[in-house]
């Protein structure tokens, strides 16, 4: 057997699941050793590149605390798409497997808006690659960077020595959004959420009650770079220690909005302008000042993501180690957030061609506020709302999204998600039969990603336990989600019950 048949007897082996995969507390080992197997079988004309890939998964897996700001430029570079664009034409070329289309483009970094004192942008339209692995079409996202103290690098704003950062702007019109700081390992500080934002005097809160006509919109909001005193100020979150102790050199902060009424594209600033930026020094003089923007003013387009990955025919250690279980890391397990957002509850499940090739996933409706046409605080609510979207690792990219509200709901208030290819849905996978499809993309395998909003919520907390200790209280089971697969022909001929049979 020469190199080029030993690769591609491997490369089947591991993806019928006939290999042993290493895997742990991160998942980062399983990626790192699916690649390693291939590499030691690999010829010539891909050995440099599996090398590439090999090195970055293990130096994800190993990077502790400050190491990730060098590990996360290397998993944002172009060259990745490149990378895995020449391994997938080595497979199909020599192990006659290609998935989906071949091509494959190198692109530029984006997301740099024109705005200095909020230089960071995007949605899933634009920043839709790995490893951003972004909500859904509803969010919107806008960051910036501060250094405290001297030495500030590039593309940092400079924060003196115990000073501070105020934010001052409207209330967007959105079902959430948040000030998401995260510290120099990047991992979260204390969020501050909306309906935690006292008003400026003379305005309301609309996160809290309505506002009437004539009452203002407007909030404060503070970044301290200082240890959190005994009495905290309101609006305020202390940024001057990591969150593992220490001091901290940098805030990476993120201004998310989910359920913008004015929809994602181009990323908007949800019917208001962005917050304007103060930076005071310990003796509360101010030093730097961003007016209020608009990211997007009339005649000039939002920058598009211009790198494409072609779909890499390498198994998901996931869907070989643990399928049809669910997780609720939000940051693959490693030792450090990577901006994950604090006011999420996670819930990933991995899919497989392995064990079929169409994924069902059933549970019983959580009701949330229907915006705009209901308010955010509206009574009677059980969480404030979830998404559902679907990912390849490989690919980095965000295949298919829904939003509550578009997930079609049974007589008996459940629903019930199927994730297929196009040429795999069941033609009884339809929102007229209660079943909410979405798209697998032309990959081995991927995961099933849930976001649901607020975490802290007494009933989002009962089912991240429930997901965590595999046992749920009666009236908590029903909104915890199961999932199974099946084939095409099974759902067509049973439904849902194809996949879970007496189960469900």
């Amino acid at each position: 057997m020469d190199q080029h048949e030993r690769f591609k007897d491997t490369l089947e082996r591991m993806i019928a699941g006939e290999l042993e995969v290493e895997w742990g507390h991160n998942e980062f080992i399983g990626h790192t050793d699916v690649v390693r197997q291939l590499l030691e079988v690999a010829p010539d004309e891909i050995r440099d590149d599996l090398q590439f890939l090999h090195d970055l998964m293990a130096e994800g897996r190993d990077a502790q605390g400050a190491q990730v700001l060098g590990v996360f430029p290397r998993l944002c570079d172009p060259e990745l798409a490149g990378v895995e664009g020449r391994i997938s034409d080595y497979v199909a070329e020599h192990c006659g497997i290609r998935l989906g289309e071949p091509h494959w483009e190198v692109g530029h970094l984006i997301g740099e808006s024109r705005c200095p004192g909020w230089p960071g942008i995007g949605s899933p339209l634009t920043n839709n690659r790995f490893p951003y692995l972004l909500d859904t079409s509803a969010s919107n996202y806008f960051s910036n960077r501060f250094w405290h103290g001297d030495g500030a690098p590039p593309g940092f704003i400079a924060v003196p020595e115990g000073g501070r950062v105020v934010f001052q702007g409207e209330y967007p019109y959105s079902r959430y959004f948040a000030f998401h700081p995260s510290d120099f390992d990047t991992n979260t500080l204390a969020t501050l959420v909306d309906e935690d934002l006292d008003p400026d005097e003379g305005s309301v809160n609309p996160f809290r009650e309505a506002v009437p006509d004539g009452q203002g919109r407007r909030f404060t909001a503070n970044f301290v770079f200082t240890k959190e005193p005994r009495d905290p100020e309101p609006n305020t979150s202390y940024v001057g220690e990591r969150r593992n102790g220490g001091r901290n050199q940098a805030v990476f902060n993120i201004y998310r909005t989910t359920g913008s009424v004015l929809g994602a594209m181009p990323p908007n600033n949800t019917g208001v302008l962005l917050p304007s930026i103060s930076v005071r020094d310990a003796e509360d003089q101010e030093v730097e000042f961003f007016p209020e923007v608009n990211p997007h003013p009339p005649g000039m387009d939002p920058p598009v993501e211009t790198t494409h990955f072609a779909p890499l025919p390498i198994p998901d250690h996931r869907g070989l180690c643990w399928p049809e279980k669910y997780s609720t890391k939000s940051n693959w397990g490693l030792p450090y957030d990577i901006l994950a957002s604090a006011d999420i509850l996670y819930l990933v499940t991995p899919y497989t061609r392995r064990l079929g090739n169409v994924h069902v996933t059933r549970a019983k409706m959580l009701s949330s506020p229907h915006t705009p046409e209901e308010d955010v605080f509206a009574p009677g609510k059980e969480i404030r709302g979830f998404t559902v979207t679907t990912y390849n690792f490989w690919a980095g990219i965000c295949e298919a999204a829904v939003v509550d509200h578009e997930i079609a709901m049974d007589d008996e208030g459940y629903y019930t998600l199927v994730v297929s290819s196009k040429s795999d849905r069941p033609s009884n996978a339809t929102k007229e039969n209660g079943v909410t499809w979405l798209d697998w993309g032309e990959y081995l395998d991927g995961q099933l990603t849930y976001r649901m909003l607020l975490r802290r919520e007494p009933l989002l907390e009962s089912i991240r336990e429930a997901v965590e200790t595999g046992e749920a209280d009666p009236e908590v089971a029903p909104y915890v989600p199961q999932s199974r697969h099946c084939t095409r022909e099974a759902f067509e001929k049973s439904g849902w019950r194809a996949a879970f049979g007496d189960e469900n």
